[in-house]
């Protein structure tokens, strides 16, 4: 039986999707197919409804990695790892040395990044940013869960905690969005050397993965596209990957992009704040830049 010895936790909308990708292309690293099994988040069986490529049963799990060969770093990347405080438990109990990777976004383009890629793929019906700030707003935003929400799950610093304060430093290792995005090739080479393996590897990093982006231009296949959503839901399990990127990539190649209202984006780094400072403190990084209004 072969189980991960490394997880990509999350964020998510920070550019895990890019790294699931980049990490799938160096020799020596194994990552399964589907992206986000999120086996963690959902083992417990509290969970009622998730998505159905979530990967609840412990055998179906374990399937994901039967086509490791001679790979050294075998993982997966499930940011929904990183919106609960129950996950680190259940993973330090059935991979206690295992090597965690994190990237962490900004809040605020976090969630209006997730808002503006569901508008754009038919997942959110709402067309107000605003309206989904207000009615988020009247529910506690700070909680044990907090997957599929958009407010709450920005609030990131305790979700964190509970894998510090269960796992050695050692073990963990955290970057920013911007990283990424500044320096694709020297992210992915220092998480090579953290993972052991030939950091000297180059990946193609010419592409950005599932970015958010913006509407799609043409109205006739932004139509068709909002209203597939259903449709390719219930057919995602039979179609590869591969097409499914493909289709994406065609859909998605000419966007329109959406601009976060400057009132609601003050609004939202004030709310923010306090857990900015917190995760700050806790990456040992200035992140004063994540608190200027103007973003």
């Amino acid at each position: 039986m072969t189980l991960p010895n490394f997880l990509v936790i999350g964020a998510g909308r920070s550019g895990t999707t890019s790294l699931h990708h980049y990490l799938q292309e160096h020799p020596d690293v194994y990552i399964p197919a589907v992206k986000s099994p999120s086996h963690f988040y959902c083992c417990g069986g509290e969970h009622q409804a998730t998505p159905d490529y979530f990967v609840p049963d412990p055998a179906d799990y374990e399937a994901l990695f039967d086509g490791v060969r001679n790979e050294t770093a075998i993982g997966e990347v499930s940011p929904a790892y990183l919106a609960t405080v129950h996950a680190a438990s259940r993973i330090a109990e059935r991979l206690p040395h295992v090597k965690l990777v994190g990237l962490l976004r900004h809040p605020v383009d976090r969630v209006f990044a997730r808002f503006v890629g569901r508008c754009r793929d038919g997942l959110e019906h709402r067309t107000s940013f605003a309206d989904v700030m207000r009615d988020e707003l009247k529910a506690p935003l700070v909680r044990d869960e907090a997957a599929g929400t958009y407010l709450a799950a920005g609030f990131v610093s305790r979700f964190l905690a509970s894998y510090v304060n269960r796992f050695s430093s050692d073990q963990i290792r955290l970057h920013l969005f911007e990283d990424l995005q500044r320096d694709p090739a020297g992210l992915l080479r220092n998480i090579y050397t953290f993972l052991d393996v030939d950091p000297a590897f180059v990946p193609d990093v010419s592409r950005r993965h599932n970015q958010s982006g913006g509407v799609v231009r043409n109205p006739l296949l932004r139509r068709a596209w909002v209203g597939s959503a259903s449709l390719r839901e219930r057919v995602r399990p039979c179609v590869p990957g591969a097409v499914r990127d493909r289709l994406f990539r065609l859909v998605t190649r000419n966007l329109d992009p959406v601009r976060l209202d400057p009132a609601l984006r003050a609004e939202l780094t004030d709310l923010y704040r306090e857990d900015i400072e917190r995760l700050s403190a806790m990456l040992n990084r200035d992140l004063s830049h994540w608190l200027t209004r103007a973003g």
